[in-house]
């Protein structure tokens, strides 16, 4: 696919004296006036002499509350010479679509996904030194944090090499200027939800107070608890006791131990040889699918599981053991999920993570249970696994570089800059990620997204196409084209890709995904065998209309009558070969349901549920689909969608599509028992009331059939990364909610079973204050601890809540035990907060957390007047 020229008929001839600052431009009858050529040198100038700086003027009008999404960037020249107007063009990141083409001089337009060009007109103004020209234009969906707008923007022309402008060189664009107005920081009138501040963040946390922990603080809760009299002294003297079937295991734990205990480690001992009291014995027992039971008494630790469930037993021992240290009290634990589906879905095609990082992710989803990973590894923007005689995937469709024509590489998205860069997974990378995972009784599901979000995969089979064809390999260039070359669709998916469909009506489309579907069962043979394939299926655009593959296909079938029902044609057709290859395939729940039309596909098939919006009349989607027969893993984006921002502050990363943040305690306040129970406020954060639920504001909420409920099979939370660009960022977003996610996938609290909401309420935040408090004194010191595959855990440290009463400084934070610290010098000195502060001066106040490894939260202040 070509994106468009960037210089077009749009280009007009205007006097220079009409270029006044905040003035659009009219456009001239007079077209295609060519620009002088800019040179190198030119370039560069711009790059490291054009100050940029971003802001959103408005997302609504205040005065007639009509939604106005109107943004400025402005354009300075910092340095001592003039920037001509020739051919040069700024290629810029923002996710939204724009509305606007010829602006204060420039012509602004649309390219692919989220990049822009930004381009002078002919005969307008240079930018002098000293001089600032603010280009205003229309989106088309707000603007309500920083991290809608992406760095590393770069300045290129037809013949010079593109160079990123040294203002936009950051990891995150702090190039975009504060939100202040309530028609910047909302996203509409009808927008109710608080922003946070430290004063509303106080009140919020306040009723979460620090309480000590109890004995047996282990996370996820397990299911039954009985203590007993008296403790286990742990040290060296101990035996750890194994049998040759369990001697791996074994070993595992005494290197865990080691860790924690350093010097009063228990000696690894056969059992032939072992003695008969202070032993640690790990005991092959089957009492139930990842069930276990933990005995401890003073001179005995029993655990009892099969595979998976010994080795949750070791997990929730060594949580004892980080509690308490040598000393841990007698107890008797009996244990099993409520659900054998505890997911978590990590999206690396958008943004690139390194291997060590998924390995760092392996390490804690075990620490707390869960089960399932499920990497997201292809979308529009890039293919991250290498797929063995299909090298193109990667070589090309791994590959990201400024290059317009896209014949060379995909075009650089989401921030990535035009220098050349190619980021995937080895064969050998994504074996060790398996043999890792495998180790901790984690499951890896790969997936590929298709028909839709394919535009990666789509244009690595047309170079495949070209290479081939030009070496006269007919019938080989042919065999795995997606793409119908005559097919004249326009359309243009949420993400704002053209052509981004798989064409479901060629054959060389199954014959990929079959290939496909091999290569990766091989790579999966010797570590893991692959069991589920997850082939995508959501956000299909309105392809294939003007297909003349497709045409011929509804021509020639008698149970297709439009392009409508090509997605259904298509999963049938998938879900055969996945069959063939002995394998369940799983699909995201817009492939089974359309229009809130449940679809019947054959086969061994499980929905994910994404999409339970209630204002968009999805929010019984779940039910429905468990009703007509699917197995269904819910994946409510409103509380599962960790890539959601943490908190309503511009300040937080994230696009807030779902719901305008998902903290930690709504993550915990999930109830998959019932999916009506979640039901609580609009996207507005307007409260949804029973009158709403009976006059059918919500669409169908059908009931769960009794015999229905065996087949949701668990939760998933979910990161997709267009916003989230580094390693440090992905761990900001993942933790602690991902903490919160397996105490909900794991275990089934007292609360969900209660009918009165308000009564629910009540228990379910009484048990919030009990697990907040185990976040704050216990699960981030650890994260804090871990050091391996790189360094502590870049965990999300806690916004700090507080205010001014009686002349003092008082504060809180959402996870008690937290430190919290305070400056009354601007920052450059902290001191550590304890109890309340009297204030002695009128100087603003500076609050933040820091970690036990010295990393800081983002500041807040407390303004004294």
């Amino acid at each position: 696919m070509k994106i468009k020229p960037v210089l077009f008929s749009i280009l007009s001839v205007l006097s220079i004296n009409s270029y006044a600052i905040n003035k659009t431009q009219p456009i001239s009858e007079n077209f295609n006036i060519p620009l002088p050529a800019s040179s190198q040198s030119i370039i560069n100038y711009i790059a490291h002499n054009l100050s940029i700086s971003f802001s959103v003027r408005k997302n609504f009008d205040i005065k007639t509350n009509k939604k106005e999404k109107v943004v400025d960037i402005t354009l300075k020249n910092i340095g001592d010479s003039t920037i001509p107007i020739s051919d040069w063009s700024i290629y810029f990141g923002l996710r939204r679509d724009i509305k606007d083409n010829i602006t204060n001089g420039f012509s602004i337009e649309q390219q692919l996904g989220d990049i822009k060009t930004l381009t002078p007109i002919p005969n307008s103004s240079p930018i002098h030194p000293g001089e600032s020209r603010v280009i205003t234009f229309n989106v088309n969906y707000f603007i309500v944090s920083d991290s809608a707008v992406l760095p590393n923007w770069y300045v290129t022309s037809k013949d010079t090499h593109p160079v990123v402008i040294d203002s936009t060189k950051f990891d995150d664009p702090v190039f975009v200027k504060a939100f202040k107005s309530s028609n910047q920081l909302k996203r509409s009138s009808q927008d109710i939800v608080p922003i946070a501040t430290p004063y509303s963040r106080f009140e919020q946390y306040k009723a979460t107070t620090k309480q000590k922990l109890n004995n047996f603080a282990i996370t996820p809760t397990p299911k039954l608890i009985t203590p007993i009299q008296g403790q286990a002294t742990i040290d060296n003297s101990w035996s750890i006791v194994y049998t040759e079937k369990n001697k791996p295991k074994a070993i595992a734990l005494h290197k865990a131990l080691l860790h924690e205990l350093k010097n009063n480690t228990p000696k690894l001992t056969a059992a032939s040889t072992a003695p008969d009291t202070k032993i640690i014995r790990l005991i092959d027992h089957d009492i139930g699918n990842e069930a276990y039971t933990l005995n401890i008494s003073k001179n005995h630790i029993d655990l009892l599981g099969n595979d998976a469930g010994l080795f949750y037993a070791q997990i929730s021992l060594l949580s004892l053991i980080q509690q308490h240290g040598s000393d841990i009290p007698n107890v008797i634990i009996n244990d099993e999920p409520r659900k054998p589906y505890r997911g978590f879905l990590l999206d690396v095609a958008r943004n690139f993570y390194k291997k060590e990082t998924i390995l760092r992710l392996l390490d804690q989803m075990a620490a707390y249970k869960m089960n399932t990973l499920h990497l997201h590894l292809s979308d529009d923007e890039s293919w991250r696994l290498e797929i063995p005689g299909i090298p193109e995937l990667t070589e090309f469709g791994a590959t990201q570089c400024h290059d317009e024509s896209e014949t060379a590489c995909l075009m650089p998205v989401l921030g990535a800059g035009p220098n050349k860069k190619t980021q995937y997974y080895s064969v050998e990378d994504y074996k060790k990620i398996l043999k890792y995972a495998n180790d901790r009784n984690i499951t890896v599901i790969p997936e590929f997204d298709m028909p839709g979000h394919a535009r990666a995969a789509i244009l690595a089979m047309e170079s495949r196409y070209r290479k081939l064809k030009s070496q006269g390999k007919i019938k080989e260039a042919e065999q795995f084209r997606l793409f119908d070359q005559l097919d004249t669709t326009q359309y243009k998916s949420v993400q704002l890709y053209s052509n981004n469909a798989i064409n479901v009506c060629m054959d060389s489309s199954y014959n990929f995904v079959d290939n496909l579907i091999t290569q990766i069962q091989k790579i999966h043979s010797t570590i893991q065998p692959l069991k589920v394939i997850h082939l995508g299926g959501d956000e299909i655009a309105g392809a294939w209309i003007n297909s003349p593959a497709c045409k011929k296909l509804i021509a020639s079938n008698k149970n297709i009558n439009s392009t409508e029902q090509l997605g259904e044609y298509f999963f049938n057709k998938v879900n055969k070969i996945s069959s063939q290859h002995k394998l369940e395939l799983h699909a995201y729940g817009d492939a089974f349901d359309h229009k809130n039309h449940t679809i019947r596909i054959k086969g061994n098939l499980v929905a994910q549920v994404w999409n339970s919006i209630w204002e968009w009349q999805s929010g019984g989607r779940a039910n429905r689909l468990v009703n007509a027969g699917y197995d269904v893993i819910l994946s409510n984006a409103p509380y599962l969608y960790l890539d959601q921002p943490q908190e309503a502050s511009p300040q937080e990363r994230g696009n807030p599509w779902a719901t305008r943040f998902i903290n930690t305690e709504k993550v915990f306040s999930f109830t998959p028992s019932d999916i009506y129970k979640n039901i609580d406020m609009f996207q507005s954060g307007k409260k949804i009331t029973d009158y709403d639920i009976s006059n059918g504001v919500l669409g169908s909420l059908p009931t769960l059939k009794p015999s229905a409920e065996k087949h949701i099979l668990g939760i998933e939370a979910a990161v997709f990364g267009e916003t989230i660009r580094t390693d440090d960022q992905l761990e900001y977003m993942i933790y602690p909610r991902l903490i919160a996610v397996a105490e909900r996938a794991w275990h089934k609290a007292s609360w969900e079973n209660i009918d009165n909401s308000e009564k629910r309420t009540k228990a379910k935040h009484i048990a919030w204050e009990e697990f907040a408090n185990r976040l704050g004194q216990k699960e981030l010191k650890q994260m804090d601890n871990y050091h391996i595959h790189g360094e502590s855990i870049q965990y999300r440290l806690p916004m700090v809540g507080a205010k001014i009463l009686n002349n003092k400084l008082v504060a809180n934070t959402e996870y008690p035990g937290v430190n919290v610290q305070y400056s009354t010098d601007n920052g450059r000195n902290w001191r550590t907060y304890t109890s309340p502060v009297e204030i002695t001066d009128q100087n603003n106040i500076k609050i933040r957390t820091a970690s036990l490894q010295g990393r800081n939260g983002r500041s807040s202040t407390i303004y004294i007047h």
